[in-house]
């Protein structure tokens, strides 16, 4: 296990869930603010993207044979507003839904050993481009066991 491998598996679980939206596994850049938008717009031109990287790795040592070696997930959705739909709302119940995949799959289908349960310290709104977007960040940790030598 490693994070080519547990990358692939957040990315699927989260995608799962947000569909149709746009789902990223590397963070996004690109000089062209109208290029920037269009990654993460759906078929329907709606802004509705998440990004998954890794915000940092460290290790601990398990006992005497084994390393845990924790990898530091954040995932950040970006969702257009639009009042008259009551946005707000449909992110709400989108970010209890993504918590509440990746709590069912706290092994990410064997990728991890274990992950720890998500948490969303940031759920406001943000302008993205030129646009205000309702917007997240989830953090997890997940840990895999590595033998020495």
């Amino acid at each position: 296990m490693t994070w080519a491998t547990i990358r692939p598996e957040v990315k699927a679980t989260l995608a799962a869930v947000v569909a149709p939206a746009v789902v990223h596994d590397y963070q996004r850049y690109t000089h062209d603010m109208s290029q920037f938008l269009a990654l993460f717009k759906t078929s329907a031109g709606v802004i509705s993207g998440w990004i998954v990287t890794r915000e940092g790795v460290g290790e601990t040592d398990a006992d005497h044979s084994t390393n845990d070696t924790q990898h530091r997930i954040k995932i950040r959705g970006y969702y257009g507003l639009k009042d008259a739909d009551a946005s707000e709302l449909v992110f709400q119940d989108l970010v209890d839904a993504v918590v509440a995949a990746f709590r069912s799959n706290y092994q990410l289908n064997g990728a991890a050993n274990h992950t720890t349960p998500m948490q969303a310290p940031v759920i406001d709104l943000r302008m993205f481009g030129a646009v205000l977007c309702h917007y997240c960040e989830l953090t997890m940790t997940a840990e895999e066991y590595n033998a020495w030598g």
